[in-house]
């Protein structure tokens, strides 16, 4: 069985408006296209424990680690990033989680 991954987005969007139109809107169809799904994104997240990271979260599930690093090295996502990275957001984190198999959540 094929281990899942899921990435943590955490940035902090210097204007949502800009944001969702130049990234966000275009980033479903990236990610479809390798197979992933947005599973969560929101401005609105409750950190319990320890300080929030960003302004923004999103949580991403791919089918498979290839597949995640496949979209992020991607010649499609490439202009996305690199607006978000120069343009868009003031840093953050977007960290790459292992997802447990079936086989291991029983």
């Amino acid at each position: 069985m094929v281990q899942p991954m899921f990435v943590l987005v955490q940035f902090n969007v210097k204007d949502f408006p800009k944001y969702f139109e130049h990234y966000g809107s275009l980033m479903s169809a990236e990610v479809a296209k390798f197979g992933g799904q947005f599973l969560a994104a929101s401005r609105d997240v409750v950190v319990k424990e320890g300080e929030p990271s960003g302004n923004f979260t999103a949580i991403i599930r791919f089918p498979s680690k290839e597949a995640a690093v496949a979209m992020y090295e991607s010649p499609g996502y490439a202009p996305l990033k690199a607006k978000r990275i120069d343009e868009l957001t003031n840093g953050g984190n977007l960290i790459f989680i292992p997802g447990l198999e079936t086989a291991q959540l029983k």
